[in-house]
């Protein structure tokens, strides 16, 4: 599929004169691309609408569909496709789409079916494969829903709403290690964000404090734990970016300052070096943070959270002047 971004009419006229003598399908191609990522609807609806009933073809039926499910009228949409699938039917995107449309008005066994053609007709329709594991995911059949996440996975590593779903899978069918391995993949990529937070309150009620959500200031934020090397206080590179989150916030919220609490069990010499080790690193990186602003507190006992022992941990408290 050809993605333009056009800055200005001007290069959109340019490039529809470029594609002009390539035929009509291209030419639809391009206008119909530029009014959905410009999110033009109401003027590509309106393009279409001319252009169906001056032109019965394949990409115009298809286009008008598109602007139509934008539209949330799902059911003219789906008359257009069919028509666009009676022309071109070798055409994956086009019962991927047609899916979309039957999902939106709960005829699911349509939706599935339309999704199932879409990926016989191509194996890598990224958007059916997806759209399928959420189809099979809502019907609880959750064994087929982590197989298309996993094949979505295999094609786009990053897709977020994939590496979600499958830990959600995953909990459904009570595969505890693999579910806990799979938010961690999750926050990996997409360590910040409310799904980011979910996928921290999942992750701890799991017994996996890797990642914790912490308030500071007034904004919760979703942090990877602070780890450092082993029987030392050498914070580990891992725990790097953590930490610049929170210099960054002090260094912009002037109001803001950190408590910062060390936990280790039965030796708070460490504890109280691992605390330090944090105030230096953050003062050493953020010269504009005063280093009165990142207080200082050591236990040589766990720490406990949610009735689970946390024999090391580092936690953030936040004081705000007022």
């Amino acid at each position: 599929m050809i993605t333009i971004n056009f800055k200005n009419n001007n290069i959109f006229l340019v490039f529809v004169l470029l594609f002009l003598f390539s035929g009509c399908s291209v030419t639809n191609q391009v206008i119909g691309e530029y009014h959905l990522q410009s999110k033009n609807y109401d003027d590509g609806y309106s393009h279409f609408k001319e252009k169906v009933n001056l032109e019965d073809t394949a990409s115009n039926h298809y286009y008008y569909a598109r602007f139509l499910i934008v539209k949330e009228n799902y059911k003219e949409a789906i008359s257009h496709l069919k028509k666009a699938i009676q022309q071109d039917p070798k055409k994956s995107l086009y019962f991927s789409w047609l899916g979309v449309a039957y999902g939106n008005i709960k005829q699911y066994d349509n939706e599935r079916k339309s999704y199932l053609k879409a990926i016989s007709l191509d194996k890598k329709n990224l958007q059916a494969l997806t759209y399928l594991a959420h189809n099979y995911f809502d019907k609880k059949e959750y064994k087929k829903a982590l197989e298309f996440y996993n094949k979505v996975l295999k094609l786009s590593a990053e897709n977020q709403y994939a590496l979600y779903n499958r830990s959600l899978v995953l909990g459904k069918l009570k595969r505890v290690p693999e579910e806990i391995l799979s938010w961690k993949e999750y926050l990996s990529y997409y360590p910040s964000g409310l799904l980011a937070k979910k996928a921290v309150k999942q992750l701890n009620s799991l017994n996996d404090f890797s990642y914790k959500n912490h308030l500071i200031g007034f904004k919760t934020i979703t942090l990877k734990n602070i780890t450092f090397e082993p029987f030392s206080s050498k914070i580990t590179s891992d725990s790097y970016s953590s930490l610049d989150v929170l210099g960054a916030v002090l260094e912009k919220n002037k109001l803001i300052s950190i408590h910062v609490l060390s936990y280790q069990l039965n030796n708070k010499k460490l504890a109280k070096e691992k605390a330090i080790s944090i105030r230096n690193y953050i003062s050493k990186k953020f010269e504009k943070v005063d280093r009165s602003r990142l207080k200082l507190s050591w236990f040589g006992e766990p720490r406990v959270v949610n009735k689970n022992r946390l024999n090391e941990d580092i936690n953030f408290i936040t004081h705000i002047k007022k």
